[in-house]
């Protein structure tokens, strides 16, 4: 399967009045993975104010919160959207 027959597949779920089969588990799974990165940055954040020796760098974090931002973010629109009947694209 090539990464164009997975966008095929997916979009039917993006329609008005359609939506994933398991849907709060869909749903539970966004949850999740929004507060895992969220602890996770907290903790790293805090052990950097008490001294803790991060193996990163300032620069390095930044462009890890950016890419889990944008990767992150695009799976989080597309299971908000898809896991909702009363949300989604309009067919005419």
């Amino acid at each position: 399967m090539n990464f164009i027959d997975l966008l095929l597949k997916l979009s039917p779920a993006l329609e008005k009045g359609k939506a994933l089969s398991n849907a709060d588990t869909w749903s539970n799974v966004v949850n999740a993975k929004l507060a895992i990165v969220t602890i996770l940055g907290f903790a790293l954040a805090i052990a950097k104010t008490f001294g803790y020796e991060v193996p990163v760098s300032d620069d390095q974090i930044v462009q890890l919160g950016g890419a889990l931002a944008s990767v992150g973010g695009t799976f989080v629109l597309y299971f908000r959207f898809a896991t909702n009947t009363n949300r989604g694209i309009e067919r005419k």
